[in-house]
């Protein structure tokens, strides 16, 4: 996600997990369940490395799937959950595909942000279960969406119980199923 400069390798050790959380705050803030990385490079590979300690984002407990904040692009589809941001416009022919689209046009769905499902909910379970603890842990209310108007969507996929963190993506939609646009709410 970004890289850090460094005068020696040792400056690099001392200040480069810090440097890194700094650059990777942004994006970590947006995604659910992740956390930073700092590459620093050796004493020998120091030079090799550029002088530079690579900063990442990596799953806390899974993969995350996909390219991330600047790297995606309208139009991507999303493979798995794990890569759909806090403030994304989605959108979603059916239950199963969602894809990015610039928020300023026509939409379906908004990504609020997150929950998880206990341990014991199986990934059918959390098809009938997630728009309700949507709506009770991440309420459209909460950002300004009138609750006469909009509801509560999620997007439940396999990585998240795959990995055993059974996080689900909560978003906001127009009760009657039409799109949302740009100026709303």
């Amino acid at each position: 996600m970004a890289v850090v400069a460094a005068t020696s390798a040792e400056a690099a050790r001392q200040h480069g997990p810090a440097a890194c959380e700094q650059r990777t705050q942004e994006i970590r803030e947006k995604l659910a369940d992740v956390r930073s990385y700092a590459v620093v490079p050796t004493r020998a590979g120091f030079e090799a490395a550029g002088r530079r300690t690579a900063c990442l984002v990596l799953g806390a407990h899974g993969a995350v799937y996909g390219p991330l904040d600047r790297h995606r692009t309208p139009g991507m589809w999303f493979v798995d959950t794990a890569n759909m941001q806090k403030r994304d416009c989605l959108d979603a022919p059916s239950l199963r595909r969602a894809q990015l689209v610039s928020c300023a046009g026509p939409h379906d769905q908004q990504v609020l942000g997150f929950t998880r499902l206990g341990a014991g909910t199986t990934l059918k379970k959390a098809a009938a279960q997630s728009d309700a603890a949507c709506a009770r842990d991440v309420p459209p209310a909460q950002y300004g969406y009138d609750p006469g108007v909009y509801e509560a969507a999620s997007w439940a996929a396999k990585g998240a119980w795959h990995s055993g963190t059974h996080l689900v993506v909560c978003s906001v939609q127009r009760q009657n199923g039409g799109t949302m646009e740009g100026t709303e709410p």
